[in-house]
């Protein structure tokens, strides 16, 4: 994954409070983009990784998505193909 993508962003959860994340990679598999990301804050979430979607209407925006539990078991397949030094618990 390029370098330009290893950013840290925010997204908004379900309290309302902004989150911040770090990227730590990237795939794309037939068309969909995913990103796998880390909290960046302390917490539980601390050892969790996270898996969003690409759903941007154009490639002018970047808006991403946290993926269902199934979408979720699809893409972290994909992930642990691509990098096997993934251990993803499913």
């Amino acid at each position: 994954m390029s370098d330009a993508f290893k950013t840290v962003f925010l997204i908004d959860d379900e309290t309302g409070k902004d989150v911040e994340f770090e990227v730590i990679d990237g795939i794309e598999v037939d068309g969909e983009r995913y990103l796998l990301v880390v909290p960046l804050e302390e917490g539980e979430d601390k050892d969790r990784a996270f898996i969003l979607k690409d759903v941007s209407k154009n490639k002018n925006e970047a808006i991403y998505r946290l993926v269902d539990d199934e979408e979720f078991n699809k893409a972290a397949v994909y992930f642990i193909e691509d990098n096997d030094e993934y251990e993803i618990e499913f």
